[in-house]
């Protein structure tokens, strides 16, 4: 099972912001914190689902405290879906600058790597393995209807 993080409802919970911003460390620090006690609430698996739809932005600080400090600690496989191209200045380099990788789920429903290519491709084999994205006969990988 993948479980689904709404990053702006969480946002707007963890700081009771009207904002759609994740800038500085702080604010980034109380989000991931919001996500980590939700997830030792539950005893949720490892396999997550981060959705920056509501999301305008995200600076470096923020990626970093989020999503670099979830994947080494909490989750082992993040899909970030809702992304649009400046979230991913922030969140590319903040996981290849950590040796980390996450993988981008498309509108369509496939996934691409973010972050070392490796450690990309190993996510995406993981999720197949697990069973929750399948690979097309072109090598392309969708996650699957639940």
């Amino acid at each position: 099972m993948i479980r689904s993080i709404d990053v702006s409802a969480v946002l707007r919970q963890a700081v009771r912001a009207t904002y759609a911003d994740l800038v500085t460390r702080a604010t980034g620090r109380a989000v991931r914190e919001h996500i980590e006690q939700a997830y030792v609430a539950a005893d949720l698996a490892d396999v997550a689902r981060m959705d920056f739809t509501g999301v305008r932005c995200i600076d470096y600080s923020c990626a970093d405290e989020i999503v670099a400090k979830l994947l080494r600690g909490r989750i082992r496989v993040l899909v970030l879906r809702g992304c649009s191209e400046a979230h991913l200045e922030a969140l590319g380099p903040v996981l290849e600058g950590h040796g980390l990788a996450a993988l981008l789920e498309r509108d369509d429903g496939t996934l691409d790597g973010l972050g070392p290519r490796a450690t990309a491709e190993a996510l995406l084999e993981e999720l197949v393995t697990l069973r929750l994205a399948a690979r097309s006969a072109g090598g392309v990988v969708a996650l699957v209807a639940a």
